[in-house]
């Protein structure tokens, strides 16, 4: 009851007509234009809520599209800025058995600093600004390949939720999980930018994903009969699709070569250029954290179901 009252509290302290009556276009509020990389803390898994905010104006209608920690990035159906506060919930209205989300903030020191209410659970948040990337690019070379996983153990790997059992497993040179019980699991160590070769295997219905610096995932899922967007096997998940669909049906091996540089990707699936130096917006759902301008490690999803891999070759660019 007590996360509804303050649910009902936000909802009228910013969705109300007098929340409205402030100009939309005020040159104070585009403070909050941007995108902006979202940690939210006070979960029931103990574990932090990664996000992704981006506000624009167009054509001076002020839009927004929101990732709430996992799935795809989606556009809000409103976004308000009044008296210096930031407003946002999803879904609109009060669709039967879903409690909306409620985010709420203020501009302190260049960060955003507010409350959330997600499935009855109150979250402070704090927003950083996403990084401004050079424009170019310096020419880089190959460095020595690493071989993330050795085909013995997992032991160059860590679980995202440290009191969850990590749930996979090598058996005959072959790295698989044990379906939707087990981690997302990340490599020990961290790159800034890199080539990687990946060689996988993923069961009928089931799904996965490659987080490059843990934060942007290229998804991996058996969709070799369904039309292509967002969610589609090689797609930079819910921001980019596949130029080409290149995927094979479940139960064979396919490989990935991904390179990232800055905040640029290209990927070739099954020898198909698939995309090509495309520019990666902000975090995709399930991100390890929200650390765009710091290195990362290469994160396999483990908890949509079974999946296999019997290379993960990274490459650094130097």
């Amino acid at each position: 009851m007590r996360a509804r009252a303050l649910i009902l509290i936000l909802l009228v302290a910013i969705f109300t007509p007098l929340g409205l009556l402030r100009a939309a276009d005020s040159a104070s509020d585009d403070a909050f234009l941007g995108r902006w990389d979202i940690t939210a803390t006070g979960t029931r898994s103990g574990l932090p809520r990664i996000c992704w905010l981006e506000l624009r104006r167009d054509g001076g209608v002020l839009k927004g599209r929101f990732n709430a920690g996992g799935g795809a990035v989606f556009d809000l159906p409103q976004v308000m800025i009044a008296g210096g506060q930031l407003g946002f919930q999803y879904p609109a209205g009060k669709p039967p058995n879903q409690v909306p989300q409620v985010w709420q903030a203020s501009l302190q020191d260049g960060r955003l600093k507010g409350m959330a209410i997600v499935n009855g659970q109150t979250l402070p948040w704090t927003g950083e600004r996403g990084p401004v990337w050079p424009l170019t690019s310096p020419a880089r070379k190959p460095g020595n390949p690493i071989d993330l996983f050795d085909g013995k153990n997992v032991s160059g790997w860590l679980c995202q939720d440290p009191h969850h059992p990590m749930g996979w497993f090598v058996k005959d040179g072959i790295l698989m999980n044990e379906g939707k019980n087990a981690c997302n699991i990340y490599s020990k160590q961290k790159f800034e930018n890199f080539t990687l070769h990946v060689e996988f295997n993923v069961d009928k219905d089931s799904n996965s994903g490659v987080y490059l610096r843990g934060r942007y995932e290229i998804q991996i899922l058996d969709g070799f009969s369904r039309p292509m967007d967002v969610h589609s096997q090689g797609a930079l998940y819910g921001f980019i699709v596949p130029s080409a669909k290149a995927d094979k049906p479940a139960g064979q091996w396919q490989t990935f070569d991904i390179t990232l540089v800055l905040n640029h990707v290209t990927v070739i699936e099954n020898g198909t250029r698939i995309i090509d130096h495309a520019e990666v917006p902000g975090l995709t759902g399930g991100a390890l954290d929200a650390n765009e301008k710091d290195a990362g490690p290469i994160m396999l999803q483990g908890d949509h179901g079974r999946v296999e891999f019997r290379k993960v070759r990274l490459t650094p660019l130097i």
